[in-house]
């Protein structure tokens, strides 16, 4: 009776102790934080950041014609595991927005991988060029556009709104953020039309 007992706690010990078949894909995930979007040599270029504890983001490059083809070159080439539930931040450059907001913020609110608290702006080229050196300015950027939102309920700072009105009857038009970068970080409101 003992060697028996023994055996069935060695057993449910061994379960214990190696853990979920799954766990091993959690480890190995490249979590990405943040993406942007920008024109760079004639080219629309996807930049995706992983999640970093670091002061200095880390970020892959990636052109493509769509957010889609992005990912999925991300995950082929460059960026195996590309894990996009933890995605913050997506910013745009103001200069790309009739060639891939509608169709970028529809693929994304098709994805249920995808959190539906993450935040959309509007950027000049200069934000997104700060926006790769420090981690500080990714938070700050974050936080002005919450602080946005709070003044200011009819502004779109979520994708899931963005998608919404896009898609909506309602409206001609709506207000997104918009992020400039001279001196200082400068968070406003611009205006976006639809088709």
């Amino acid at each position: 009776m003992r060697a028996k007992l023994c055996i069935i706690l060695l057993c449910l010990s061994s379960l214990t102790l190696t853990g979920c078949q799954s766990s091993g894909k959690i480890e190995t995930a490249s979590i990405i934080e943040n993406v942007s979007i920008a024109e760079d040599n004639g080219k629309i270029c996807y930049t995706f950041y992983t999640l970093t504890g670091g002061d200095k983001p880390w970020g892959i490059k990636i052109p493509a014609s769509s957010f889609e083809s992005a990912c999925d070159l991300a995950e082929r080439e460059y960026i195996p595991n590309l894990s996009l539930s933890k995605l913050e931040l997506l910013m745009i450059e103001d200069t790309l927005v009739d060639k891939v907001m509608k169709n970028d913020i529809e693929y994304i609110s098709t994805q249920p991988s995808f959190s539906p608290a993450a935040l959309v702006t509007l950027c000049d080229k200069k934000t997104i060029e700060k926006f790769a050196e420090t981690t500080r300015e990714q938070n700050l950027i974050e936080e002005q556009l919450i602080l946005l939102k709070n003044n200011n309920p009819e502004v779109n700072i979520s994708y899931l709104s963005v998608f919404n009105n896009f898609e909506s009857d309602k409206n001609s038009e709506f207000t997104v953020g918009y992020i400039t970068c001279g001196e200082e970080l400068s968070v406003n409101e611009k205006k976006l039309k639809k088709d």
